[in-house]
């Protein structure tokens, strides 16, 4: 009898157990999962279920699952999502990472305000992610458009020009109207301007590059008119200190050198530049937007590729 009562309150305990259990409604999360094992190739489904995984508040599973559906395909969508995530926890620069990854796979930044909150969040971490992805691969032009979109959105429309220039040679035909919507806004002389030079690009990596010399050294210019800041590269810098072009005096705390004579073009000459010391950068000298106003007032044509310098309040140092 006794066995027989266990058994027959086991028997009860599974019935009741598989009744609730066949009651307990099918969880978003569930039915998602059992769509992308369905169809694991659907990447849809696979952004849909990490959206349901973090409005769940199940960020590593969100994470596993975008790991996983990137190992199949890069899209933008699964890289946008992944910086989301970036965002949730607070790594503001990976999340940057994986936005600049997104406009890789063909995002348009412009269509994803999501985007640009990052970008703000990370200091300006997407722009600078995209431009390190310009020196790996130069022909991308997602790339150069989501950089000039980013300089659109700053204000930025001289390098905005310039880069969905780069997007246009790289294939980008769709931002041949963009050009001519920012060409008319382009600065150029005007009859009331007295020219001081005109400085042509170097015509090498599509970059806007001027020739010009250190201390009588030749270098290569390269104006980056979003950077805050002029650097020199360590490889450049190594090589001026061992042929004496600087010396130890002209190195302030290991991170500054100070120029006393950078001629750039033919005869125009900045005094006493202070260039931060990167010791990974590819270019030989960046110079910045503020320094290279140091001239006199600065207009870029890129149609025509010259540098143009007219008189301006602001002075050169003697």
């Amino acid at each position: 009898m006794r066995i027989t009562r266990v058994i027959l309150g086991l028997l009860v305990y599974v019935l009741a157990s598989g009744t609730l259990y066949a009651k307990r409604p099918v969880t978003e999360v569930e039915r998602l999962q059992r769509a992308v094992q369905r169809q694991p190739g659907d990447m849809d489904k696979h952004c849909e279920l990490v959206q349901a995984q973090l409005a769940a508040g199940d960020t590593a599973e969100a994470e596993k699952s975008l790991d996983y559906a990137l190992k199949m395909r890069e899209t933008p969508c699964l890289y946008m999502q992944r910086a989301m995530i970036g965002v949730a926890k607070g790594e503001y620069f990976t999340a940057a990472r994986y936005g600049a990854q997104a406009v890789k796979a063909g995002l348009r930044p412009s269509e994803d305000s999501m985007f640009f909150r990052i970008d703000s969040l990370s200091g300006g971490g997407v722009m600078l992610c995209l431009q390190r992805m310009t020196g790996e691969e130069k022909q991308n032009s997602n790339v150069w458009r989501g950089l000039g979109q980013m300089a659109q959105m700053k204000g930025d429309t001289i390098a905005a020009l310039t880069y969905f220039e780069k997007a246009v040679h790289a294939g980008d035909t769709t931002c041949r109207e963009v050009l001519k919507q920012l060409r008319p806004s382009e600065i150029a002389p005007t009859e009331t301007d007295s020219v001081i030079a005109r400085i042509p690009f170097l015509n090498q990596t599509g970059e806007l590059e001027l020739k010009g010399k250190i201390n009588g050294l030749a270098i290569r210019i390269t104006v980056d008119t979003t950077a805050t800041q002029s650097t020199i590269s360590g490889v450049e810098t190594l090589f001026m200190l061992k042929n004496e072009y600087v010396s130890r005096d002209d190195i302030i705390d290991n991170i500054y050198v100070i120029v006393k004579r950078l001629e750039i073009g033919e005869g125009m000459v900045l005094r006493n530049i202070r260039l931060r010391y990167i010791e990974n950068q590819d270019n030989p000298l960046i110079l910045c937007l503020r320094d290279l106003e140091r001239l006199g007032g600065i207009q870029i044509n890129t149609e025509k590729r010259v540098l143009i310098v007219t008189e301006s309040k602001i002075t050169n140092s003697k």
